[in-house]
């Protein structure tokens, strides 16, 4: 039915796929803003941060509601924790009693890991850093709560969702291949939302989309932030002045560096401020106002390993527990216990490595980060075990494939396709099946290996 509502939207004019994605839009929003998300805001709302105490003790207590509702519900948990004594694990510490979640632990038992039927779930399809695709499941409350502690973090920098114009860059497609005209943008009227397409945020289209923007007037603008980069650069190379003021910038879904930062700042003449999202759902991590990142205690817990890799268990994930998941990107924690200057007692970020970094070139749109790679793989998910991308040269990607069962050529002709339409016709792709994707250095494995540059 998808496909087929695609084709329809793929072959409308552009006033029709602006109706069309405003009725998906209206959908989504019924999901995402009910009545939980706006009491659960206003709680948010009501928080004293500033209460180290408190916030640890509301930590500990959605950890232990989420620990018991996993051994209750699934039965990858129940029989995890078979020989565990859970009544020992009062404190953020005691999670060390319970093992860690490799990504092929998760990979390989994710269906008994449910809690809810995919019938009566919001379902996410991920590719995490291990090139391991993952289909998780969420209740309807996990969805109303995630976007509860986004719309917080907006609201802290004066920014209310769902009631100021918003301009995003978004990485989906909905731009239709064949299209000729250079409109890269469609409107969600359902949320004053207008989407622009991060795929055609290049160079050449630069004009087109400050132009537009500078028509549209936001009130706010998020998305993907190396996106937003090639917009602010054409108007800081250009000296143009816009006819309007974003309150604020938000950034999210790649790493954002000291460079993209300062163009941005300097094209919009406001703040931007940073936030670490994962499909799988990880505990926020959230730009203060005093440019510090913060992890949110109340949406789950951040643990590290030696190598400082990130373990993390989230509130959030009631229809997929994810319970010491070894998200595999790294990060480091302040050791200084004293209160941040904006107020907030949750811990402070020193620093954040994200292997959404690693990205391919194409020969004529640019760069393409490990954001994209698991955007198109989401539609081939099922039948792929892992994947892995492999750039020798500027004209020719390799794409490993360990294939699932139910691999089908037709899943090699739409591994083309999504690869396609990011990198364009001038590039060829070698879609190669193997029995096993072997690891990079270290034993470690890369979802992107780039030997161009």
């Amino acid at each position: 039915m998808r496909d087929f509502t695609m084709k329809i939207y793929d072959n409308s004019p552009i006033y029709f796929q602006n109706l069309l994605t405003s009725i998906e839009g209206y959908i989504e929003t019924k999901k995402r803003y009910g009545h939980l998300y706006f009491k659960f805001l206003k709680k948010l709302g009501q928080r004293d941060y500033t209460d180290q105490a408190y916030e640890k003790e509301y930590q500990q207590q959605e950890m232990q509601k989420l620990i018991k509702h996993a051994y209750e519900e699934s039965p990858f948990y129940r029989d995890l924790y078979k020989n565990i004594d859970l009544a020992t694990i009062q404190s953020v510490e005691d999670l060390k009693k319970l093992p860690i979640l490799e990504k092929e632990v998760v990979r390989n038992h994710i269906e008994s890991m449910y809690t809810i039927s995919e019938k009566s779930a919001l379902v996410a399809y991920t590719l995490d850093s291990a090139g391991i695709p993952l289909k998780i499941l969420f209740t309807k409350e996990d969805v109303q709560k995630h976007m509860a502690f986004l719309d917080f973090f907006k609201k802290q920098h004066g920014v209310i969702n769902l009631e100021m114009k918003r301009a995003t860059f978004s990485s989906d497609r909905f731009i239709p291949k064949r299209q000729q005209k250079k409109v890269f943008w469609r409107d969600n009227y359902s949320i004053k939302q207008r989407l622009y397409s991060s795929y055609y945020c290049i160079e050449p289209n630069a004009k087109e989309f400050v132009d537009n923007l500078d028509s549209y007037k936001p009130d706010f603008i998020d998305g993907v932030p190396s996106a937003i980069y090639e917009v602010a650069k054409y108007i800081n190379r250009n000296n143009i002045i816009l006819s309007f003021k974003p309150i604020a910038i938000f950034s999210t879904a790649e790493t954002l560096s000291p460079a993209y930062r300062k163009e941005i700042e300097e094209a919009f003449d406001c703040p931007l401020r940073y936030h670490y999202a994962s499909l799988e759902g990880a505990p926020f991590i959230t730009e203060c106002i005093k440019g510090k990142l913060h992890y949110n205690l109340s949406s789950g817990v951040i643990e590290t390993t030696e190598d400082q890799e990130m373990i993390i268990t989230c509130f959030n994930t009631y229809g997929t527990p994810l319970i010491r998941y070894n998200l595999g990107e790294r990060i480091e924690l302040l050791q200084d216990e004293k209160l941040c200057e904006c107020g907030n007692s949750h811990p402070v970020l020193k620093e954040l490595k994200s292997k959404k970094d690693d990205y391919l070139q194409s020969k004529s749109k640019g760069k393409f980060t490990a954001l994209y790679m698991s955007m198109a793989s989401s539609k081939f998910s099922g039948s792929i075990r892992k994947i892995q991308f492999i750039q020798n040269s500027r004209d020719v990607i390799d794409v490993m494939v360990e294939a699932a069962e139910g691999y089908t050529n037709a899943v090699t002709a739409n591994i083309h396709e999504e690869m396609e339409y990011i990198f364009g016709k001038d590039m060829r792709f070698n879609i190669r099946i193997v029995e096993e994707i072997p690891p990079h250095a270290n034993n470690k494995f890369k979802l992107i290996i780039n030997n161009v540059n």
